[in-house]
């Protein structure tokens, strides 16, 4: 697919294919039927043309994505935005969380519960606390160091507090980046939650609870392998409890080869150290080569 040339954008960002907004794009790994809107695409990687978009929204995405990977990913939004272009950004708020762990607070963890059911709860406040951390998914694969062995698949598996995140977007091209409250924003789309489409614009918890009192639909098919949805949502803002919620503008346009990630003060390059393994090397190209052979098909 070619980089798509059109008038300035507004784009969601792993918005899911049950999310619309009119006057709003979007983009994730799965595409709405039948919706010119809607494009198939990696964050890394998206088919549009610079400075595209006026306005970049990425909700509870930052944890689902390899640490070493997301400067790739806020480099493209910085190579999207027009100058002075908007990105907000919400995602599990490492401070917040770790804080109420330290503390025991019950009562943050239970409505952190209401937010999201699927924390495990077997392992007390520490196994919740890790939840958000690392948690079960289909997001990223884990091999073996012999690249033979399936262990699982994950979802969360690296969080943020706000210093963190504004070192990476100041460093990316960002500026004026402030932490926000629930739906506080000059940009008017900003101040209507996420909500089912339909439903009156304000903040429910989508848990069973809330579907099955409203007769919606929502669950993980095994047989399938598929969800069985059937709403969909609008709107922006969601988890008001856990949520770091950080709203910047771009500055200038920054290049991947103007950062210092690689350099040797950055201990993360260990985790590369291993294609220097040369079977474990020619195991991994043999991998993608078929990945991409099973993608044509």
């Amino acid at each position: 697919m070619g980089k798509l040339s059109m008038k300035k954008m507004k784009l969601n960002v792993g918005a899911s294919p049950i999310w619309e907004k009119n006057g709003w794009w979007t983009l994730d790994h799965k595409k709405r039927e039948d919706d010119k809107y809607s494009i198939i695409g990696e964050a890394s990687n998206i088919p549009l043309n610079n400075e595209s978009c006026e306005v970049i929204f990425c909700s509870h995405m930052f944890e689902h994505i390899p640490h070493t990977k997301l400067e790739d990913i806020v480099l493209e939004f910085n190579r999207l935005l027009e100058k002075n272009g908007i990105l907000r950004i919400l995602t599990p708020d490492l401070k917040e969380i770790s804080k109420a762990y330290v503390e025991k607070n019950k009562f943050f963890f239970q409505k952190a519960k209401e937010e999201d059911e699927n924390i495990r709860t077997d392992l007390g406040l520490g196994g919740m606390l890790m939840n958000f951390i690392v948690s079960p998914g289909q997001d990223t694969a884990l091999f073996n160091r012999n690249i033979d062995t399936f262990i699982s698949g994950y979802a969360h598996i690296y969080l943020y507090d706000f210093e963190m995140l504004e070192i990476i977007l100041s460093k990316c091209g960002f500026y004026s980046i402030q932490q926000m409250q629930f739906c506080e924003s000059d940009y008017d789309d900003f101040i209507e939650p996420l909500h089912v489409f339909g439903f009156k614009p304000e903040w429910k918890p989508l848990n069973r609870k809330f579907y099955e009192k409203n007769n919606l639909i929502h669950y993980y098919d095994e047989n399938t392998g598929k969800y069985n949805i059937n709403f969909k949502l609008t709107g922006f803002d969601r988890d008001p409890i856990t949520s770091l919620i950080i709203e910047c503008k771009k500055n200038k346009t920054v290049n991947k080869s103007n950062l210092s990630s690689d350099s040797k003060k950055n201990y993360n390059r260990y985790g590369q150290s291993l294609l220097k393994d040369t079977k474990i090397q020619f195991k991994v190209n043999l991998l993608k080569e078929v990945s991409r052979l099973l993608d044509k098909m």
